[in-house]
């Protein structure tokens, strides 16, 4: 086998993203999960799993995800295999830079890195969206249903909408948006996040969230910072979800009045993020809402990042040492 290495990088992403309730996604620049593979004779194996370093993230309970056939880089790879029909196996090392159960993505990245790294090692046969299947497959090992408003963005990068029938579609946007976040200390499982939302929903918050929806995706299409103002206001997920986390008001009014465009909760939460138009108001947003995690006070992690317009990155390539 060859002792060519594949480093892929596949960062943070935002579900959820305001009214756009398992349809809209965005792509952040970090942090992230990297994934180191190589040829094997044959199957998957996880070689090496390093947790995410507590001191560059000290607010955040770190879960270790599983070092097996259950960790969402085996299942995508796994799948890609099978796509591709190679007679060779691969061997990942899965470096954690993201936090499970924070509402970024964290099982989408690692999903998405060993997906992307599979194809470069056969020579990238398949186009990104061809990838999209083997992501989605992850993500329902991991959390029971194949959404792909987290693994569609890092995968693509920038805005991605996501229909029912599991096709995605890329927002292109001229604008160059900024984000501000915040990830309180606090455990939110996924699945109880999820069971806070009712099955029915009363039809005047389906019909509010489609127009903020609408409204939202047509501003980013067009560059009109105006129609994206106010339009992350969410009357379904938010409010059922907002009591499950610390200070989310009070982090959400200092966005707000410190200028964001809209703030609201990263996937099923517990971290919040304001959507802002500049890298500067992103910066003063941040400082507010972290200043309304220390009233609390709440331990948290606060850091602003640009929309990632390209998704994950192929690092280098190179031997074995």
């Amino acid at each position: 086998m060859s002792d060519e290495i594949v480093r892929v990088y596949a960062p943070a992403s935002i579900g959820n993203v305001g009214p756009g309730f398992d349809v809209l996604g965005l792509c952040l620049e970090s942090p992230g999960d990297r994934i180191f593979a190589r040829r094997a004779e044959k199957g998957v194996r996880m070689t090496r799993l390093v947790p995410l370093d507590e001191k560059d993230c000290p607010a955040v309970v770190s879960v270790m995800p599983p070092m097996d056939a259950r960790n969402t880089a085996c299942v995508a790879a796994t799948a890609v295999l099978e796509r591709l029909g190679v007679d060779w196996g691969v061997e990942l090392e899965l470096y954690k830079g993201l936090p499970v159960g924070s509402g970024l993505g964290s099982s989408g990245a690692s999903a998405v890195a060993a997906a992307v790294a599979v194809n470069e090692l056969a020579g990238a046969p398949l186009r990104r969206e061809e990838l999209l299947f083997a992501c989605a497959k992850a993500e329902g090992a991991a959390c029971g249903a194949p959404h792909a408003d987290n693994v569609a963005p890092a995968l693509l990068g920038g805005f991605v909408l996501v229909r029912s029938n599991g096709s995605v579609t890329r927002i292109e946007s001229p604008l160059s948006l900024w984000v501000a976040m915040v990830t309180p200390k606090a455990e939110l499982p996924t699945r109880e996040a999820r069971a806070a939302i009712p099955t029915e929903i009363p039809l005047a918050e389906a019909v509010h969230n489609s127009a903020q929806l609408a409204t939202m995706v047509y501003g980013l299409a067009c560059g009109d910072l105006s129609l994206l103002q106010g339009a992350i206001d969410d009357h379904i997920a938010e409010p059922r979800r907002a009591l499950m986390i610390p200070a989310f008001f009070e982090v959400k009014a200092a966005a707000l009045q410190a200028g964001a465009l809209g703030c609201s909760i990263s996937g099923a939460g517990p971290s919040i993020f304001a959507l802002c138009a500049t890298e500067e108001m992103a910066q003063a947003c941040e400082e507010a809402m972290s200043g309304a995690l220390q009233e609390v006070p709440i331990a948290h992690r606060h850091w602003t990042s640009r929309v990632n317009t390209h998704g994950a990155q192929v690092d280098t390539r190179g031997e074995a040492t």
